[in-house]
């Protein structure tokens, strides 16, 4: 597992911590990259506002898309929109919104078409996770907005010595009040009365005083004034931090990410919730990838015998109960293999994409994370000069290491059929390379290596390549690795037959004359194959050809199906060989093999020994 670790080249009984996998250069420079593309961020989900006449403080907790006001608003009895414009104050509101002017550089502000005034609109588009003043003609009657946006993790930027105007992740069944919301946050004091900083506003634009906040219970969507002696270190109780950039991205390449949950209660023990749901379709237009299904995750927790297990995240959910302060890493899992086939209908791609809901025991507080998973683009099937796969590419591409236990054997006077234990097992080293056309080849030995005379595009300055002989390394070469399998000879890689989904066959023949052969001794008269004068003869004399005939046979997904690995990182199955040269009859062997992923590299260099 170290040397694995080093040659990596690209519901209530859930885990307290697991110790993260590390990831190699290339992997993370491929999550890196996709990371940066556009448009990856999706999981869709429509929040409506109710907008009354008048002024109304709302807080949008998806990202609008389309975002721009004139579209969100059009058609729409909205008379201006005002969003706070922290790079000038600190101060969110100290003047009645009725006062407020398009030329105020404290805020920022939409006006529609037909305002005269409209030149002065600074605000474009409308954000996630961010409060808004809209003011709605009096004359209007209520109605809804209905904003499909991006769903993106709940969070506040707090400025001290001021007024925020802010909203909260709570839960619509059971809201708490501010007491309750603001229980353990010294930086927020619920506890003077008339002199408590917590507004909201009224229809006319005033700002009301919140003199009860035992009572008076936070809505979603709404947008409060609240201020603070200090920033405040929590949004909520239920603190969650989840992969990057807020989300649960397993890009193309990544199978496990880690999820957050801490309890801030000091005092208080506190239960998490968590369940998938769907994500809601992408709007038509914009460039977003298609969504081609919900992703298929599982966790990993200990079972009743406190072993690491992984099972599926059902549509129940799971929950576990924190200790006051505790935190829970949950690492979650998706499982590629069954990720529905889809075929995108536009040029926008396509992706899997979930949102995970965490809520507390109560339902008071909902916080909603995003989960992506996109599958690798097959490109164009290429052969370069070398003969390499250029840009094809296969789901089982790359370097496979593994180990393979042989414990059953066939007695001298017994078919192959009857096999009988040994009285020990024999274990050795197995290696697997898959191109891009899905071609695997056993391999006697691989070395990894940074190559800096492989310069051309997209590798501009050398990349990682793997080498079946490292004598064919280039001198230039550093940060070589190297691993081997004793008990094959020297070889070419082997092309194998079949697939990894089934079964794969192939044969290693270890000719009479080849070094590594058992049956030739250099310096023995009777096995050197030599004759008198010591020259070699150019056929067995004294030695054999020894014939291997190998078959990997691979064990259905259905033995392990909640382990998102099993089928595309790993594969386990049966070994056979069968080996002619050794005895009259042939001897036969089977035992038990598995193989590790532990590099996506699908080009194999120095393929001549």
């Amino acid at each position: 597992m170290l040397f694995a670790t080093q040659f990596w080249a690209n519901g209530c009984h859930m885990a307290r911590k697991v110790s993260p996998m590390q990831n190699s250069m290339l992997r993370l420079l491929a999550l890196v990259l996709f990371l940066t593309m556009p448009n990856a961020l999706g999981q869709w989900l429509t929040q409506r506002v109710v907008l009354q006449p008048g002024w109304n403080a709302v807080h949008f907790e998806v990202s609008p898309e389309p975002g721009d006001c004139a579209r969100v608003f059009a058609g729409q009895p909205v008379q201006s929109v005002w969003k706070w414009n922290r790079r000038f104050s600190t101060i969110q509101f100290t003047v009645d919104p009725n006062m407020l002017l398009p030329e105020d550089p404290d805020w920022l502000v939409w006006l529609p078409p037909s305002n005269p005034r409209s030149f002065l609109s600074r605000l474009g588009a409308l954000q996630g996770n961010q409060a808004y003043l809209i003011k709605v003609a009096p004359n209007a009657a209520p109605f809804t907005l209905a904003l499909k946006g991006r769903v993106i993790l709940a969070r506040q930027e707090w400025y001290p010595h001021g007024l925020n105007l802010v909203g909260f992740p709570v839960h619509t069944n059971h809201p708490p009040t501010f007491a309750e919301f603001f229980k353990f946050t010294p930086e927020v004091d619920t506890s003077k009365g008339y002199a408590n900083e917590l507004y909201s506003l009224d229809a006319s634009g005033a700002g009301r005083r919140i003199v009860q906040p035992a009572r008076d219970r936070i809505e979603r969507g709404r947008a409060y004034w609240v201020g603070c002696a200090r920033t405040p270190t929590d949004i909520s109780a239920l603190r969650i931090t989840a992969g990057t950039g807020g989300r649960v991205d397993f890009g193309v390449l990544l199978t496990r990410q880690e999820l957050i949950m801490k309890n801030t209660h000091p005092t208080d023990a506190f239960t998490v919730c968590m369940r998938q749901r769907a994500s809601e379709s992408p709007p038509p237009t914009g460039g977003f990838p298609e969504l081609a299904g919900p992703a298929p995750l599982s966790y990993l927790a200990k079972n009743a015998s406190n072993r690491w297990e992984w099972s599926n995240l059902a549509d129940a959910g799971l929950s576990h109960t924190l200790a006051p302060g505790e935190q829970w890493r949950l690492w979650l899992g998706v499982r590629r293999r069954d990720l529905a086939p889809y075929v995108p209908q536009g040029t926008n791609g396509a992706s899997y994409q979930s949102i995970l809901e965490m809520t507390d025991g109560a339902e008071s507080l909902l916080i909603r994370a995003p989960v992506e998973v996109r599958q690798p683009q097959a490109g164009r099937a290429v052969l370069t000069s070398t003969g390499d796969p250029g840009d094809a590419h296969h789901e089982d591409e790359g370097l496979w290491v593994g180990s393979v236990t042989l414990d059953q054997v066939n007695a001298p006077a017994y078919t192959d059929t009857n096999l009988v234990s040994t009285p020990a097992p024999l274990s050795f080293r197995l290696l697997m390379h898959v191109d891009g056309y899905g071609r695997p080849n056993l391999l006697q030995q691989v070395a990894l290596a940074w190559d800096p005379t492989l310069t051309t595009a997209p590798h501009t300055n050398g990349t990682y390549a793997l080498y079946a002989d490292e004598r064919a390394l280039p001198l230039e070469a550093t940060d070589v690795k190297r691993i081997d399998s004793v008990v094959f000879p020297i070889m070419a890689p082997v092309g194998l037959t079949g697939g990894l989904t089934n079964a794969l066959a192939g044969t290693i023949t270890n000719s009479f004359d080849d070094p590594t052969n058992p049956f030739l001794h250099r310096y023995h008269p009777m096995h050197d194959n030599k004759n008198w004068d010591f020259e070699p003869y150019p056929y067995a004399v004294e030695t054999r050809t020894i014939v291997r005939k190998i078959t990997l046979t691979f064990n259905p997904v259905t033995n392990n199906p909640a382990n998102p690995y099993y089928g595309v990182d790993f594969k386990s199955g049966t070994y056979r060989e069968t080996l002619s040269g050794l005895r009259f009859q042939p001897v036969l062997v089977q035992g038990l093999f598995s193989l590790q992923r532990i590099s996506q590299i699908n080009q194999l260099r120095g393929t001549t020994p």
